[in-house]
């Protein structure tokens, strides 16, 4: 069975650009572009990962990283921060919503597929 990620951005080009990049590396990815979205998707579906951009219009990832990781039907699920936001006190603020990892963009493909990876090896 295909792990499935969700992949939250309100840029239509880099939710492209990581959806692809999940299917050619054999996961199912789920894209959404807001964080009402994100917090619809994961009330009826089950996710193996989050991958979530910081910046969006209705509410940034923090938040969404926080429910994620404060509900108990999801706080399983591992979190990857991938934002342009790129400070130490962004990246404090990821870590203290529950972020697994940080990833700044642009981002190396490679990389953060070794992160996904690496991360959903620990879980299982």
């Amino acid at each position: 069975m295909k792990k499935r990620i969700l992949v939250v951005d309100d840029s239509a080009s880099i939710l492209e650009l990581e959806t692809t990049m999940l299917k050619l590396l054999g996961y199912e990815p789920v894209a959404v572009s807001s964080g009402m979205e994100a917090l619809k998707v994961l009330a009826q579906e089950p996710f193996d990962m989050a991958l979530l951009d910081v910046m969006l219009p209705d509410m940034d990832g923090y938040k969404i990283c926080q429910h994620i990781k404060g509900n108990p039907a999801t706080a399983h699920i591992p979190v990857v921060m991938v934002t342009a936001k790129k400070t130490s006190a962004d990246v404090e603020q990821g870590r203290k919503a529950g972020a697994d990892e940080y990833v700044a963009k642009p981002f190396k493909s490679m990389e953060i597929a070794a992160l996904i990876k690496k991360l959903l090896d620990e879980k299982n």
